[in-house]
């Protein structure tokens, strides 16, 4: 696969190895995770142990290696980042291998939120994505790779091509769709406070569930499963960290490092929805509800004594 130019330090293998069905005959156990993107297996070999990853979808595992060596180049030393072996294929799906990083996910091991060892945890997350957003890039970059001089600009050209997805995803209902596309029209007006910002390094799917921590002492241990890595906005990989462990208030915590520009906690819920459509698009997932949800956190943050009358 092509390396992105702004990752220009981050090789990956250009061909897929065909190891049929028989690569992994030898191993002498296996824990098997059904993901969103892949099915996930930890596996022990000889010398410790690996992650395999099988994507549902052709085209993931290339752009997920791509990705993972940029985490792992821009990631503060001491905090694990899986580093891949191998690209291969199983059948018909690709499949990537990679070393095993140890931990749980920070969602399944959260301290009692209101403990020294809940804040001294909260502040190690929020200092992993500090670091990120400490190294800056040239220009923002949206989904496709395309770069522009501004975060308005990139995020415009990523909602129009999700839009048009959306416009011809004939399975959603179409009320549903127009009234996701029409959150389009309020991109200019909440990302112009944003305006003077300058592109940094995002995780781009930094939720706890990819921050994995030793569950006995409560101490991150590693960050796992970049998204679409790239230079972009800071706020696309904070508004993530409202999602699950909530009792650690993460999203509180960095705005308490760097205060967000006015209108932050409307952006957080345009984000989502475009993140949550950025996801269907890529796994063929669909929810009614969930988008009902996301529409109506949303339409309340914008026009909150509307939404309380229901109009």
């Amino acid at each position: 696969p092509p390396t992105p130019p702004r990752f220009p330090d981050c090789r990956v293998p250009t061909t897929f190895e065909d190891q049929g069905e028989t690569e992994f005959a030898g191993r002498a156990s296996m824990q098997v995770f059904e993901g969103f993107y892949a099915t996930v297996r930890v596996e022990d070999i000889v010398g410790g142990r690996r992650g395999v990853r099988a994507f549902h979808r052709p085209g993931t595992a290339a752009r997920e290696a791509v990705a993972l060596a940029a985490l792992g180049r821009m990631t503060p030393p001491g905090i694990a980042v899986p580093e891949l072996i191998s690209l291969r294929r199983e059948g018909d799906r690709e499949v990537m291998v990679q070393t095993y990083v140890p931990g749980v996910p920070l969602a399944e091991a959260t301290p009692e939120p209101s403990s020294a060892a809940a804040h001294a945890l909260a502040e190690q997350v929020v200092d992993v994505v500090t670091h990120w957003h400490a190294q800056e890039g040239t220009a923002f970059e949206d989904l496709r790779g395309g770069t522009h001089a501004s975060f308005l600009a990139s995020y415009s050209a990523d909602v129009r091509d999700l839009g048009s997805w959306l416009e011809g995803a004939d399975h959603i209902d179409p009320g549903l769709r127009e009234r996701i596309r029409m959150t389009a029209r309020a991109v200019p007006d909440l990302l112009r406070p944003l305006a003077d910002d300058s592109p940094v390094f995002i995780h781009d799917d930094c939720h706890a569930g990819n921050f994995l921590v030793d569950p006995e002492g409560f101490v991150l241990t590693g960050v796992i499963d970049p998204g679409a890595a790239r230079y972009s906005h800071r706020e696309l990989d904070l508004f993530h960290l409202a999602d699950g462990a909530e009792g650690l208030r993460l999203w509180e915590r960095a705005a308490a490092r760097r205060p967000l520009a006015r209108g932050a906690s409307e952006r957080r819920g345009l984000f989502r929805i475009w993140d949550d459509v950025k996801h269907a698009r890529a796994t063929g997932w669909w929810d009614d509800e969930w988008f009902l949800r996301r529409l109506g956190a949303f339409e309340q943050s914008r026009h909150p004594r509307a939404a309380r009358r229901g109009g």
